[in-house]
């Protein structure tokens, strides 16, 4: 695969996988949602699997969805080197509200505001938000499909339900995912890429690239008669 570092998404997906793991466990201590035949901790055998499988089909679906769209998005900094520093912040972020909705889940109309809102606040600081943005929304039905899926078999209960066999909050949390995906890939698969985006001015918010944009004019040589 061009570019795209295999051993980065791998060990991506394993971190990523133990850390929704973990949040997932609380969801069963909270009640959040239950298992029809648990194995560990409440859970059901194939969580882990299937969260190492989920994030390795994000982290591809990343690297192939920026590349196609690097002509049309301003995608130069989501496919940079990043840095430790964001890529906890973010994982962190993540984990919180990952766990907030377990803590929280008797109130899953306050939960839907303080994810929605909060994702909002969150898209209107960040680099890059058109694809920022879709990232979100691509996670978002994605994400609330496969569960849906999986309640619709009966691998998985919510406790509160709104709409195909989850709740309406569960959107705002893959919401917040799309910022961890990012500074992730930007970390783990794009780390020796070197830097190819230009510094903007701050404030501004110019997401596609300009079709008018010149090479920086060279002064003229010196004439020789």
């Amino acid at each position: 695969m061009n570019n795209l570092k295999v051993s980065g998404v791998l060990l991506f997906a394993l971190l990523a996988a133990v850390a929704a793991t973990f949040c997932d466990a609380n969801h069963v201590y909270t009640r959040t949602l239950s298992y029809p035949a648990p194995l560990v901790a409440g859970q059901a055998w194939w969580v882990f699997p299937g969260f190492f499988v989920a994030f390795g089909f994000m982290g591809v679906t990343y690297a192939a969805l920026a590349r196609r769209l690097q002509s049309v998005l301003r995608i130069e900094k989501s496919r940079s080197a990043g840095h430790s520093f964001a890529f906890i912040e973010t994982l962190v972020a993540f984990v919180l509200v990952y766990l907030l909705s377990g803590f929280g889940n008797e109130s899953p109309r306050l939960l839907g505001l303080i994810f929605f809102g909060t994702f909002a606040l969150r898209l209107a600081v960040t680099y890059e938000r058109a694809w920022a943005l879709l990232l979100a929304i691509l996670l978002t039905v994605g994400g609330m499909f496969a569960e849906g899926l999986l309640a619709l078999f009966g691998q998985v209960t919510y406790r509160h339900v709104d709409l195909f066999g989850v709740p309406f909050w569960l959107g705002g949390l893959y919401m917040h995912g799309a910022f961890a995906l990012r500074e992730s890939m930007r970390f783990f698969v794009y780390k020796d890429a070197q830097s190819r985006f230009q510094v903007t001015p701050a404030g501004a918010t110019n997401d596609f690239p300009s079709q008018t944009e010149q090479p920086a004019h060279e002064p003229d040589q010196p004439r020789e008669d």
